[in-house]
């Protein structure tokens, strides 16, 4: 006990607990559309892509000495250029938004290999492929955490203002339409914060993860939940408790903290869905007994 008490009071343990909660708040605003729209491959193809402007950063910091071009800067760039290519609609209707993903997908990768192979190790030392594609938390400054904190509020603002747009957006297209609403510039916008999203939580759970973190708490809070918000704050509280769960554990027993999140929401997720079909099959069986009892009756 004495041990968790002089852990906990480090920055660095602070830093790592607070950001994920943050993240957490992040993904469970914006996971929910991501969930109830299947956006899940958007989100992997804007996520991987990041991974090519990271690249870009460091080159550009070791080989021409632009040291203002950060490699968040370059995930935001990446990303949000992604979400835009990804937002055009005659794009995704002449190729098949699966296919734009694809080639989004592996070509960002491929441009970040190729530029971290090109980077200047005597003057700048990148983070490794590890940290960037898996995470790690414990990079995370009072910087990140602010900018985190700016961002989420502001998402969250937007959200909160768009929210009968976006919920009409998200469920039905064509009533949206109907309704006056500008369906490209909305989904213009949810692609976009949801590419801003991937980029705040890279340092969380990586590159790779990042599909965790957005979409299994969702889910799982749509297994119980009836209407948009109540999925939305559902999201929330079950990503941050398990994301927390997760950190405790990689601590406790020395593990990647990424993997480690992603694995303790994976397993509580299969917990919830085996006892929400249990609970279903119950259900039956008992409406089922109750006709035959009121039957003999």
């Amino acid at each position: 006990m004495s041990d968790w008490i002089s852990m906990l009071s480090m920055p660095l343990i602070q830093n790592m607990f607070i950001a994920t909660t943050v993240a957490c708040v992040l993904c469970g605003v914006i996971g929910t559309y991501v969930v109830v729209k299947q956006m899940v491959s958007v989100t992997g193809g804007i996520a991987h892509t990041m991974f090519g402007g990271i690249g870009l950063a460091y080159y550009l910091e070791s080989v021409l000495l632009v040291s203002w071009f950060t490699p968040m800067d370059g995930a935001l760039l990446f990303a949000v250029i992604s979400a835009l290519v990804l937002s055009i609609p005659t794009i995704s209707r002449r190729l098949g938004q699966d296919s734009v993903i694809g080639v989004l997908w592996a070509a960002g990768m491929a441009i970040g290999v190729i530029f971290m192979n090109l980077v200047d190790y005597s003057v700048v030392t990148p983070r490794s492929y590890e940290s960037i594609l898996f995470g790690d938390v414990l990079l995370v400054g009072q910087t990140d955490i602010l900018l985190m904190v700016t961002v989420t509020v502001a998402i969250s603002a937007i959200v909160l203002w768009f929210y009968r747009d976006l919920q009409l957006l998200t469920f039905d297209e064509t009533h949206a339409k109907l309704t006056g609403i500008n369906v490209n510039l909305m989904k213009t916008l949810l692609y976009l914060m949801v590419a801003i999203t991937c980029v705040m939580i890279t340092n969380i759970v990586g590159i790779v993860l990042i599909i965790a973190l957005m979409t299994i708490p969702a889910a799982m809070a749509n297994l119980f939940s009836s209407s948009l918000g109540e999925m939305m704050l559902s999201s929330i509280v079950l990503s941050i408790v398990f994301s927390l769960l997760g950190l405790i554990l990689a601590i406790n027993f020395d593990l990647p903290p990424g993997g480690t999140v992603t694995i303790t929401i994976t397993v509580a997720f299969l917990i919830a869905f085996v006892a929400k079909n249990l609970s279903e099959r119950h259900g039956k069986r008992t409406c089922t007994a109750t006709k035959k009892i009121e039957k003999i009756r």
